[in-house]
């Protein structure tokens, strides 16, 4: 297959180990571009005429007046679930906030109640929406179980959704928040969930651990990274969501593979993931949903934003280098959306990113934090070919436009996969 005369060929390609610093504002962009590509990898990028000169196809792909970009990487979701709590978002509006951890447990009784059949049917269907969205590889944690035989139900779903185009990484999130039942015994908690990781282990590539003030202590994230780590699983973090505890230290100094969230890092813990292979994965899409950059409307004077400081702490990941994806986070409470490219829209707004910082974060730092980097996330020779051809002719017009799926094909391991039918195509 040959995919020619791009308007503009997004690569993302970087040195190794992702994009950081001023690394994140050098996009590589080439004009008229082209990909090559065999038996289901890139062979060949470069512009259409060096392209075209070198090699042969019969299938080509026009993509002229069009962006092309790779495929985009999610790398933190809680896929399978059931449930909606979409009455939960009208209290907070309303001034009557739920705290996360209750709402988390509504999602508990909701997944308890349902057949896999029925988990995997929403599951499949999800994945059809974000890829169609331009999501190409998508990690998944479990986490709304509570118990050993909910955890492995949603862990053998998420097995069985090989089928999909979209490629998924599972992740054990069996301490997510602590049970109702284990209030005062979280130490008796963590010790069930250590006991779990021999037989989920065959069946996820990652353990998830809470250190937040919602979840659970140092020592307790400590013993379960271990644990899991002892079971041939790679460790991500849930760290300083609701307040510091210290998650995006530990989770460099652990060595994890990611640590999410960070609305209240400090900068010495940041100084530390600068340092280390880590990435700090970015949620806009909570930041976004739950308002937390929107001062209340309870009139108090001056009304403050919950997290005004977030913008602020984001750049400071910035400057000291720090690698950065970002990710839809998606889930029914805190950040109801499928969309890669809602993700980015809102990162660009609510943190003040470029739009070249917000392609490296969503593309080859996502990958490079699910240990993918060697093969995708980026757009050259070997990596496996998944492209993304837009309707729109830039790479910037995805950013300032939203509330449309700008997505017109979508090619996984060189195959078209996915066609949005409607959409713009008068660009000058």
């Amino acid at each position: 297959m040959l995919v020619v005369d791009a308007a503009e060929l997004v690569t993302c390609r970087t040195t190794p180990g992702g994009a950081r610093g001023a690394d994140l504002d050098r996009l590589e962009v080439i004009p008229l571009g082209a990909v090559a590509i065999h038996g289901g990898r890139i062979v060949a990028v470069g512009d259409t005429a060096t392209i075209t000169a070198a090699y042969r196809s019969e299938t080509v792909v026009s993509a002229a007046g069009r962006l092309v970009s790779p495929g985009l990487v999610d790398p933190h979701t809680h896929l399978v679930h059931a449930g909606s709590r979409h009455l939960e978002w009208e209290d907070l509006v309303g001034n009557r906030p739920r705290s996360i951890d209750d709402g988390i447990r509504t999602t508990f009784q909701h997944t308890a109640a349902a057949s896999a059949d029925v988990l995997r049917t929403r599951a499949m269907a999800d994945l059809d929406v974000a890829l169609h969205h331009g999501t190409t590889t998508l990690e998944t944690k479990s986490g709304y179980g509570a118990n050993r035989q909910v955890e492995l139900r949603l862990l053998e779903v998420a097995d069985s959704l090989r089928a999909h185009p979209v490629d998924v990484i599972s992740t054990f999130f069996g301490a997510q928040v602590l049970p109702a039942e284990f209030r005062g015994r979280s130490g008796e908690f963590i010790d069930s969930v250590i006991a779990m990781l021999p037989e989920v282990a065959p069946l996820t590539e990652y353990c998830d651990v809470c250190l937040d003030p919602i979840g659970f202590s140092l020592e307790e994230c400590t013993r379960l990274a271990l644990a899991a780590r002892a079971a041939g699983l790679g460790v991500r973090v849930h760290g300083d969501q609701t307040g510091h505890a210290g998650g995006a230290g530990f989770a460099a100094d652990i060595g994890a593979a990611s640590v999410d969230h960070l609305d209240y890092a400090s900068e010495a813990d940041l100084r530390k993931l600068a340092r280390s292979s880590c990435v700090a994965v970015l949620v806009p899409g909570v930041t976004h949903h739950l308002l937390e950059l929107v001062p209340a409307a309870d009139g108090a004077v001056p009304a403050v934003a919950p997290k005004g400081h977030f913008p602020s702490l984001v750049a400071k990941m910035v400057e000291l280098g720090v690698c950065i994806a970002v990710s839809t986070d998606y889930n029914p409470g805190t950040s109801p959306t499928l969309s890669m490219q809602t993700a980015m829209q809102l990162a660009a707004r609510l943190f003040r990113l470029s739009y070249s910082q917000v392609w490296h974060m969503a593309t080859i730092n996502a990958a490079k934090s699910l240990g993918r980097d060697h093969d995708r996330g980026s757009l050259e020779p070997g990596k496996i070919a998944d492209l993304v051809i837009w309707q729109v002719p830039e790479h910037g017009m995805v950013l300032n436009r939203f509330g449309t799926n700008l997505v017109d094909r979508v090619i996984k391991a060189g195959e078209v996969v996915a066609c949005n039918p409607v959409g713009s195509a008068a660009w000058g």
